[in-house]
């Protein structure tokens, strides 16, 4: 140990209380004579025999106390506790994140990116003195784990970062040899969903310390961002998909930036936005209509600006699945032929994903079938078992009174909306003899008997100046002008405008209040019930289904009394007959466990199967085929899942970026024994999650070691690190006492304060 380290080891041995006294004296009883010494030095000048001057004594009082400290110190005997490790005798594992992350040049690292700057610092000479020391085992790790021949081998080109994996490895790798510690290099980057600071607290816990080395800046700036894409397909008629980015940036505050979708090579949108301040997140929509029915990967794109250093996340590819649909059965009922029944048929006949089949009655005891599929459909009348009412998967009735249906058909239009799923539409009058029928529990609206409302309100619907048959234009709540189903336009302005085109309607039934869980969209101007405006249009969740309340049988003025070229009353229609069956469940349903995934990824598939009167089914036999990107068809059998009744699950490989298409093919052996298939599709695109926060994260470094009994460094602290690596204290460490004094640099600064002392002194004429 030279001079200048002797000094350095001496005060970095107090901080870390290494330094002990082989004389057994306590530290703060030297430390309390050390403070003493100079005292009683000051005190015994200021009764020599000639006097001196201030600067004298404090100068003298200086050199004399110093040689008397260092002399008592000698006389204790203070010694250094280190420990130490045989070379060769122990392991020392170094792991280096290899993830896409480490490719950034932020700046820090003097125009090199993060994995070249490792690769300088892990440098021959290191890695030299480190295998004389210790046998060295070094790994790259991002998504797996790998043996690192050289730290040339290392490419930055995964597409994940698990540094709990990684040190988890380590650790079952080594963990039956003498394990000295283990060095995690990376810039924090972890985006797994584990925390890799449990991780390193076993390895804590096992006494083998992780010490962790920081590489990179906290923020990569100047940079705009995609988040995230989200892509909702409206129930317009046009199919349009409005597709909503949130992009965040630092840097450019305010600056101006042209987003835009692409499908391949052709652009499908564009638009021109000012961003928001540094670090906030902003939310930009641009409409889509694809153009073709298939499953289609589309990417988002932000045009790069001057200066940005981080461009991986300017772009973000995402899946619209615009398959054709399978179509969707509506059974409508209705009591008499009205306009509303002619106008509402007319408009669902004219959407191929609708199928209308109605049942109407047109006198007493005699009925219209209309739209079924063969001879056998409604043939007995409204369905009396599940079986055939579950076949559909919407239910719209219009006037009919309470001897329309049975006590067990009323229960089965209940269990139809909370067990399968289904939409059920009411328009116009609901008779208040259904009051305490299950219908009454599953409609939005409070039943109330017609006499006990205001006088006003009573009779339903009578024409000349009575309040009820009045004419109104309905007005649109907040959730009414956000509802889907009631979108005329595709800007809030249009909506509005379109809304405020229409014909009003003429009349309304009185039923009662929306009941606490329901939602109005659409309510009267001007009528009132209980201080609250009477719902038009409301709608409620009702189990695993939705019921819709229309309280009114005239919008087929907005087909009559509008121009012929205007489709609001067909839009509409075909909306809410869309909304009204969007959740309903089907017999087998595909759930995949993210909305996208990336190369290296698994996907999980599940499949729900259900039988005829859908129940969960636990006996069918399911098979998974899968399209690859490149045409491969792949096939295997699905597991039925013993903890989840009616789910049956899978696991696939996402290997090639590009869309995957699926096709389930059930075979049920219970209930009708029906072979049914049902398709899906996702998309593996590339990640971002290794460019999105991409500073250096000190946080989790710091607790990664921390937890372990580790300590972080910088990269540029790597020479330090190793240090400290030397003199950890470990199970395969053995205390070693150096003594300080046995070193010429101390012997020789006590004779250079003597004789400075003797010199001073002599020189001011002093004995």
């Amino acid at each position: 140990m030279n001079g200048v380290s002797g000094i350095q080891g001496f005060w970095q041995a107090i901080a870390e209380g290494r330094l002990v006294f082989a004389s057994g004296v306590p530290v703060f009883m030297v430390l309390l004579l050390v403070v003493l010494v100079p005292l009683l030095v000051w005190y015994l000048y200021g009764r020599t025999t000639r006097p001196l001057t201030q600067n004298d004594r404090i100068a003298l009082t200086a050199m004399r106390s110093m040689a008397l400290v260092m002399l008592l110190l000698m006389l204790l005997r203070p010694i250094i506790q280190e420990w130490e490790t045989n070379p060769q005798e122990t392991y020392l594992a170094i792991l280096v994140d290899d993830s896409q992350s480490m490719q950034i040049n932020d700046g820090s690292t003097s125009q090199q990116s993060r994995i070249q700057a490792v690769q300088n610092a892990l440098s021959p000479s290191v890695l030299s003195a480190l295998r004389e020391q210790y046998q060295l085992r070094t790994f790259a790790f991002g998504r797996d784990v790998r043996r690192l021949n050289s730290p040339n081998d290392l490419t930055a080109a995964d597409n994940r970062s698990d540094i709990s994996t990684a040190i988890s490895h380590v650790g079952e790798q080594l963990g039956s040899l003498p394990l000295n510690a283990v060095v995690v290099i990376s810039d924090g980057g972890d985006n797994s969903n584990l925390d890799p600071a449990t991780t390193a607290e076993v390895l804590g816990g096992r006494e083998v310390p992780v010490f962790t080395v920081g590489v990179g800046q906290p923020e990569v700036t100047p940079d705009i961002a995609i988040r995230n894409v989200r892509s909702d397909a409206t129930l317009l008629d046009s199919e349009q998909v409005d597709v909503e980015l949130s992009v965040s940036q630092t840097g450019f505050a305010a600056d101006a930036v042209q987003i835009s979708i692409w499908d391949g090579d052709t652009q499908v949108a564009s638009r021109q936005v000012a961003l928001g301040n540094d670090g906030e997140t902003r939310r930009y929509t641009l409409p889509v209509v694809p153009d073709r029915n298939a499953a289609i990967r589309y990417e988002a794109r932000i045009e790069t600006l001057t200066g940005e250093r981080l461009v991986e996340n300017n772009r973000y590819q995402f899946l619209v699945d615009n398959s054709l649909p399978e179509t969707r059965n509506i059974l409508y009922v209705d009591g008499h032929p009205r306009n509303e029944f002619k106008f509402i048929r007319r408009a669902l006949d004219a959407d191929d994903d609708l199928r209308l089949a109605s049942y109407l009655q047109t006198g007493p005891g005699r009925f219209y079938r209309q739209g079924i599929e063969n001879a056998l459909e409604l043939s007995t009348g409204f369905p009396e078992d599940k079986e055939a009412l579950y076949a559909y998967e919407g239910l719209l009735i219009g006037d009919v009174e309470l001897d329309f249906f049975s006590e067990g058909q009323l229960g089965l239009i209940r269990d139809f909306v909370a067990e399968r799923g289904g939409g059920l539409l009411v328009s116009g009058m609901v008779d208040d003899a259904f009051i305490d029928t299950p219908l009454s529990d599953v409609l939005p609206l409070e039943l109330v008997r017609s006499n006990s409302l205001p006088g006003q309100l009573q009779g339903g619907i009578r024409r000349g100046a009575h309040a009820t048959g009045t004419m109104f234009t309905p007005v649109l709540t907040t959730e009414g002008e956000f509802a889907n189903a009631l979108r005329l336009g595709s800007s809030d302005s249009e909506n509005r405008t379109r809304w405020q085109d229409l014909p009003e309607l003429q009349g309304i039934y009185v039923t009662g209040q929306a009941k606490a869980g329901a939602t109005v969209l659409l309510e009267h101007p001007d009528l009132q019930y209980q201080r609250q405006p009477l719902p038009v249009l409301a709608t409620q969740r009702y189990g695993s289904g939705r019921s819709v309340a229309l309280t009114t049988a005239s919008t087929w003025r907005w087909q009559m009394l509008m121009p012929s070229e205007d489709d609001s009353h067909e839009r509409l229609w075909r909306q809410m007959a869309r909304w009204l069956t969007d959740e309903a469940l089907a017999r087998v349903e595909i759930e995949l466990n993210q909305e996208s995934y990336h190369a290296g990824d698994e996907v999980d598939v599940s499949v729900r199967v259900r039988d005829n009167v859908f129940e969960l089914d636990n006996n069918a036999s399911v098979w998974l085929q899968v399209t690859m990107p490149n045409g491969e068809i792949a096939e295997q059998a699905m597991s039925w899942d013993i903890n989840d009744d009616g789910t049956y699950r899978a696991t696939l490989p996402a290997t090639d970026e590009g869309v995957y298409q699926l096709l389930v093919d059930v075979t049920s052996t219970s209930g009708d024994g029906a072979t049914l298939e049902q398709q899906g599709s996702f998309a593996v695109t590339p990640s971002l999650r290794e460019y999105n926060d991409a500073g250096l994260d000190r946080r989790l470094l710091q607790r990664v070691a921390g937890s372990s009994g580790g300590r972080y460094y910088e990269l540029s602290e790597l020479d330090s690190m190793l240090t400290d690596l030397a003199s950890a204290p470990t199970p395969y460490a053995r205390q070693v006492d150096r003594d300080i004094w046995h070193h010429a640099f101390w012997l020789g600064l006590l004779l250079l304060m003597l004789f400075a002392e003797w010199a001073y002194r002599r020189y001011r004429g002093l004995s």
